[in-house]
């Protein structure tokens, strides 16, 4: 049988085994280019506090001022299971040092609400 976690249930555990072992983030690269900073479950998904930053890409038109703008998109907060879920905050992010947020707030499987 299997056990299933709840995202309540895992801060509460967590909480109350608070030592370094437990609270030891990891980082993973994703084929994609991506790159995560942060906590995961047993099963290896994303699960607490982290960082994901996709791979960044060129923005621009060829000879337009902004044709070597490196963009990206950057999230920083809490998961469960994989998903957004808790307080955080997503952002396109830009070489020339211009930040758009997309979504500072709450994020309920995935969703900002």
């Amino acid at each position: 049988m299997t056990q299933t976690t709840t995202c309540n249930e895992y801060w509460a555990a967590t909480a109350m085994a608070a030592t370094p072992k437990t609270k030891t983030p990891v980082t993973i690269y994703g084929e994609d280019g991506s790159m995560y900073i942060g906590h995961v479950n047993e099963c290896g998904a994303k699960h607490g506090e982290g960082t994901l930053k996709t791979a960044m890409y060129l923005y621009g038109c060829m000879g337009d001022d902004n044709s070597h703008v490196l963009r990206w998109t950057e999230y920083t907060g809490n998961w469960c299971d994989g998903l957004l879920h808790g307080r955080g905050a997503m952002r396109y992010m830009s070489s020339n040092e211009v930040m758009q947020v997309v979504h500072d707030g709450v994020w309920s499987h995935g969703v900002p609400i």
